[in-house]
This record gives structure tokens, sequence and C-alpha cells, in this order.
């Protein structure tokens, strides 16, 4: 029997108006909620488009030029998993409001927001975009120049003049410092990423605080920033751990905690009997793992809820300039890769 090649024709708004008995127009509208339209009408078209297989054609509303419910969210490290639960709750959030997310993964070297993707989103015609990538200053005034809002999340923006929010890094920090000398360490060592990132010295400027206030200086050598994309195993190298006695280590983040502990065990050196690890992020408020770590958690959900909030209000109210910049708290969870007292 010979297979029929046609491809099934795009269901139209003329071919639902056809069985509702009302206008295209009305169909439009009813789709898109119009307070015109009565509820009975909108569930009626509802209906019948899914009865019908309807799917929206996106670029001809771009081509319209009105602005998609799609909020662009720009992240640059696909294999944390941070991004995920993060966009997962952003997500949620957004679906509450009718929204939806599009991810656009950066690449470039700098760390940062490059034109070649911004001027992406604005093709796509994002509605707003939420951001873990910091934008250039080229890139912000493209943003503003298109009306476009964008919330830079988990960095603070207050010296770009955006809006942001973040967790208490610096807090952070201290958390994870006074944890550790509580404990008794005695040789502490630092696992960061690029000194280009704020967040990675404020965090660190925590810790060394804690310790300071405690009566312990860390020698620079033990203070491992990875400014030129090196493997967790080359730092853990370079940090030299039996070498330097190091017996409490404090990482950027749970994916580099969790590494420097399957690093420690291939060396045979026991977590925490031998080194006390605390991480960032506490990833497994999400997603379970076999060992549970001891990290500093940012309330997640509260993060991705507050960068929607600002971002909403901005797209309600255009001529609305004013920056918003809020800080979330933290706190320590405790889990197996520290002693217990």
């Amino acid at each position: 029997m010979e297979k029929n090649s046609k491809l099934k024709e795009r269901v139209t708004l003329k071919d639902i108006a056809e069985v509702v008995g009302i206008t295209v127009n009305s169909v439009s509208k009813a789709l898109r909620n119009s307070p015109n339209i009565s509820p009975k009408t909108i569930a009626r078209v509802k209906e019948v488009a899914n009865q019908l297989g309807y799917i929206p054609d996106l670029s001809a509303r771009s081509l319209r030029n009105v602005p998609l419910k799609v909020v662009a969210v720009v992240y640059d490290n696909i294999v944390n998993p941070y991004f995920a639960i993060m966009n997962n709750h952003l997500n949620n959030e957004l679906r509450k409001a009718d929204y939806r997310p599009m991810v656009f993964f950066e690449t470039n070297k700098e760390g940062t927001l490059s034109l070649e993707v911004a001027r992406e989103i604005i093709s796509f015609r994002m509605s707003g975009v939420i951001s873990y990538v910091i934008p250039t200053k080229e890139v912000i005034e493209l943003f503003e120049d298109h009306n476009t809002p964008i919330v830079l999340l988990g960095r603070t923006g207050n010296s770009l003049g955006i809006d942001s929010v973040a967790s208490n890094d610096y807090r952070g920090g201290k958390l994870a410092g006074y944890k550790l000398f509580d404990l008794g360490g005695k040789n502490f060592g630092y696992l960061g990423v690029t000194q280009t990132l704020n967040i990675n010295n404020e965090r660190l400027a925590g810790f060394l605080k804690a310790l300071k206030n405690n009566g312990v200086t860390v020698p620079l050598e033990n203070i491992i920033h990875n400014d030129t994309r090196r493997s967790t195993y080359e730092l853990m190298d370079e940090l030299d751990v039996v070498t330097k006695k190091i017996d409490s280590i404090f990482c950027f983040n749970d994916q580099i905690a969790f590494e420097v502990i399957g690093y420690l065990r291939e060396k045979n050196i026991k977590v925490p009997e031998d080194v006390n690890i605390i991480g960032f992020d506490n990833l497994q408020s999400d997603i379970i793992y076999p060992l549970k770590l001891t990290t500093i958690d940012g309330d997640k959900p509260r993060a991705a809820h507050l960068a929607l909030s600002i971002l909403f209000t901005k797209l309600k109210d255009q001529d609305n300039k004013e920056m918003t910049g809020k800080i979330v708290d933290v706190s320590l969870v405790e889990g197996h890769t520290t002693k217990k007292r």
C-alpha cells in the first residue's frame, strides 16, 4: 500500500472561526484571553483549537512586532546542574503568569553576554531577559533601545545600573569560614573560579574575614582561582592537600565540591575524616545525591520569584527606570562532608 506522503495542512484561525461560527478576529482575541470576548466564547474557541490541533504561528506574531510572552534565559555553563534547577524554578513562576522561557547559551570566552546573543534575543521578540551572565555596556544599551528589560540573576548589577537579584555571597563565605574553624580546622584552602567574577571574590572575602576574626591567615598558595578554565583535578594538584596538610576546603560551588571529593577519594584521602569540605548552592535541595554535602543555601525559589517580579514590573511600566537590586539571604546546610562537633 502506497503511503500518503502529503504533509498535514496547518490549522488556521479561519478553520477555528468556521467551526465556532465567529470572525477570525474574534478567534484571535479569544486565544489571547481578550476581555472583549466572553469567557464562554473563549472556552469554546480553545476547545475547538485543541480538537483541531491548532498551533500558533509565533513567527507571524513577531513579524507584526508583537513581543511574545516568552522570557529569554541566558547562562554559560551547560554542565552545572545549578542552572537546570534555577531554570525549573523560573519556569514554574513564568507559567503562573502564562509566560514561557527560551534558553540562550553564551559561549564567548570573556564570560559576558555578547552582542551576538543579545541581537538573537531581540530578533525573537522576547518580552524580557533573565541573565546569569553579565552583559556588556553595549548589550545593555541595545536592550534599552529595544525596550527589552533585563534582570541579572545570581550577580549584583549595581555597578552596571541594571536590575539584579543575588545571594549574600559575602555572608555565605563567612558562614563557611566560621563552620570550618569551629570544627578545629588548622590549614584552610579555597577553590574558586575566575577572579573576574565578583561573586567568586565576595565568597572568598567572607571566608577569609571569618578566619581572620579567629586569628587565622590563609596563605596565598592555598587560594586557587580558575582563571584559565582548568579542570578541578588540575586545581587540586596545585593546591597539594597532602604536602600542605590542608584539612579544610571551601569550594566556590557544589559542582566543584563534588569534584574535589572525587579527587580526594582517588588519593585515598577521606572526607570528612581527613578533610572537611563545604560547597555553595545546595543542589541537593532539588537533586538526590549519594553523599549529602555541607553547603551554603541561597534560597533558589525566592531568587527566581524576585527576579521575575522585577521583570514583570518593568514589562507593565516601561517608563519605570528605577534600578532594583535585591539580595537573598543565605544559610548553612549541614551534611556529611564535615565532621560532627
